[in-house]
């Protein structure tokens, strides 16, 4: 199987068993653990498949809304399956929310599309089903969706963003989540031009490991790599983590490098030096998604 690599977040190097002592932090890393392994066995029966159904990693929504409960033990997720309630929220002594996070997830464990034929295979499928050929190219258009409207109808609520990434490089699973926090200058601006400015989506994509990411003032508190085995590479777990993460500056325009005055030999600077000249790019926030398909 060829895939094309992930590169965008591969300057990072990997931070080996790095994990703070703590039993939730031990929880989470079990937790994903046990769902790893699970997905495992899900992976090996999608590469044996010839019918184009995709096994592995399909919930991972819920996978998402279970890890946040961990991270935040004394908080609770609704019961509805619905999209019309909080992900994640704590209560106080007479049952009101006081605190609420937003759970969201983006897997570029995806679909590929075969180099022959031009139709979508599952991500570990070995041959395409439709001309049996073994040459893909990797599709990374997932993004974290984040509601406009919702974000500021409930800003007074709504304290954080819990974005959790996960994407396979190389054969070996990573898993990431990072916390961004709800009234974060960019964030704000970023989500309120798309509220304001588009005509046909209430909903910003945020592009993982994007201008639009890095401006948002990420901080990092889960990274976790499994080979497909199941055997954990490395372990970053640190939940209290306040650091934000250190901003790409390879996301920039040679432009914006002028703008912002950052010399071309600097590859990341921390976020703190940057966070205040940051600007919003401009967008055509009303372009057409283009010919879908049911193929």
């Amino acid at each position: 199987m060829e895939t094309k690599p992930e590169m965008n977040n591969l300057s990072e190097p990997p931070i080996k068993n790095i994990i703070i002592e703590d039993d939730i932090n031990e929880e989470i890393k079990n937790f994903i653990n046990d769902n790893i392994n699970k997905e495992i066995e899900e992976i090996n029966k999608e590469k044996k498949g010839r019918k184009n159904i995709s096994f592995a990693f399909r919930g991972i929504g819920d996978l998402g809304e279970e890890l946040a409960t961990i991270i935040n033990p004394n908080s609770l997720c609704s019961a509805s399956k619905g999209g019309c309630s909080f992900d994640n929220f704590v209560i106080n002594s007479d049952g009101e929310i006081v605190s609420a996070t937003e759970v969201k997830t983006c897997c570029h464990i995806q679909p590929k599309q075969c180099k022959k034929c031009s139709k979508k295979t599952p991500y570990y499928q070995e041959n395409c089903s439709y001309c049996n050929n073994n040459e893909f190219k990797k599709i990374t258009d997932s993004r974290f969706g984040i509601d406009a409207k919702a974000h500021f109808e409930y800003i007074s609520l709504l304290k954080n963003y819990l974005l959790i990434y996960i994407n396979d490089i190389n054969n070996i699973i990573k898993i990431s989540v990072f916390v961004i926090k709800s009234n974060n200058i960019y964030f704000n601006n970023y989500i309120k031009n798309q509220l304001k400015n588009s005509e046909k989506s209430n909903t910003c994509n945020l592009v993982p490991f994007s201008y639009d990411f890095y401006s948002s003032g990420p901080i990092k508190i889960i990274d976790l790599a499994y080979d497909l085995s199941g055997n954990l590479q490395y372990e970053y777990i640190d939940r209290f983590n306040d650091t934000y993460l250190d901003f790409d500056t390879k996301c920039l325009t040679s432009e914006e490098r002028k703008k912002y005055d950052i010399p071309d030999d600097i590859t990341t600077m921390p976020y703190t030096e940057i966070e205040e000249r940051l600007e919003l790019r401009n967008k055509n926030l009303n372009k057409s998604r283009g010919k879908t398909t049911r193929l």
